[in-house]
């Protein structure tokens, strides 16, 4: 009731009141007969303060006349001896029991306030770290590309072997940065609240398919009769570039790497498995570590950002990520996100822009 507007309010006091100034009347026509009217006027006033809680001076001077209207009241009737001088102190203990429900009820508005002040100080800072990631990533992302352009230019113009082969390093570095600078943008955009639509989860395995199938010489595969969820197609392409970039890395051509979904128990259910180097027991418990890639990696080693990124957006939308591996057997990973129910919403900001491309269309290395 917190969020009832100033004119209910204004109607439940003036309800309140009439039936107050009623039942304080009855308490003095009913002599004998007061005790119903009498604890009605304290009750309510209870419940009213319960719903709105007023202001600490109107608080006061409304606790004042109740005490004074209702002990009057008992007083004339303990004075003509209809009842006697004890339950006039009843008066005194309703006082004092409304009194402690005021406190809690103080207490417990004053701890949901300070409740929605630490949400909106959150959400002020999380809209602060998304603008400044957003905006410092693109504006590094640019530069790159900048001087990615001038060093590819002098690697395709230079008659000197030497500076051809500095000039390709620098290229290569240079396509290696813009990636960690995607991939860190990326990072703080999954893990916000988003918008749900309806998502064809058959269509869009078979569109990652087809995109990944042209980046790497693998035997692909995948499979799915979910249909159309309710989710967030953006976010969950991404999830599947961030585990297919890290299985492209730790296979080789001859190997398989395929894409299964399924929906069972209210859950979607997405797998992607492989057939490559797979992963270390020791390392298993701490490859969803932010910068954190397997002892065996080597040269393969991205920027330990991929899979932070998948448990990193798994979570945020309640769902849950695990692997299972086996070393020169290859390597699963399984997601288990809750399908919503809610109606379509229209979709917020996908997870990549068109920055995350190289500028001549091939492609980038983005996931690490």
């Amino acid at each position: 009731m917190s969020g009832i507007g100033f004119r209910l309010k204004v109607l439940l006091a003036a309800a309140w009141a009439v039936f107050a100034g009623v039942n304080c009347y009855l308490t003095f026509a009913l002599p004998g007969n007061e005790t119903i009217p009498y604890h009605l006027v304290w009750a309510s006033f209870a419940l009213i303060y319960g719903l709105c809680p007023w202001p600490r001076r109107a608080t006061r001077v409304v606790f004042a006349i109740i005490s004074a209207v209702t002990g009057i009241a008992l007083v004339r009737h303990a004075m003509a001896g209809i009842i006697r001088w004890e339950e006039c102190t009843e008066t005194i203990l309703m006082g004092a029991i409304l009194a402690l429900l005021m406190w809690h009820v103080n207490r417990q508005w004053a701890a949901q306030e300070g409740l929605r002040a630490l949400q909106e100080a959150d959400r002020h800072r999380s809209e602060q770290r998304e603008t400044a990631a957003r905006f410092g990533s693109h504006e590094v992302r640019t530069r790159l590309t900048i001087a990615r352009g001038y060093a590819q230019l002098i690697a395709d113009q230079s008659a000197e072997p030497i500076v051809r082969e500095d000039a390709q390093l620098v290229v290569a570095e240079l396509v290696k940065a813009s990636a960690l600078a995607t991939n860190l943008l990326t990072l703080v955009r999954v893990v916000e609240p988003s918008a749900t639509k309806a998502v064809d989860v058959d269509r869009m395995l078979a569109d990652v398919l087809r995109r990944w199938s042209v980046a790497a010489d693998r035997n692909w595969s995948s499979q799915s009769a979910v249909g159309v969820v309710q989710g967030d197609n953006e976010r969950l392409e991404a999830v599947l570039d961030c585990l297919l970039e890290n299985a492209v890395k730790f296979t080789s051509t001859g190997d398989t790497i395929a894409m299964t979904a399924d929906a069972s128990d209210r859950s979607l259910v997405l797998t992607v498995r492989d057939t490559g180097a797979g992963i270390p027991v020791g390392d298993i418990d701490s490859v969803f570590e932010i910068f954190r890639t397997a002892s065996t990696a080597g040269e393969r080693a991205g920027s330990g950002l991929g899979l932070a990124i998948v448990k990193a957006a798994t979570e945020a939308r309640g769902g849950t990520v695990s692997v299972d591996s086996s070393l020169g057997r290859g390597t699963t990973f399984t997601l288990r996100l809750p399908l919503a129910e809610s109606p379509a919403l229209p979709l917020g900001e996908p997870a990549f822009d068109t920055a995350d491309r190289d500028p001549r269309g091939e492609f980038v290395d983005v996931l690490g």
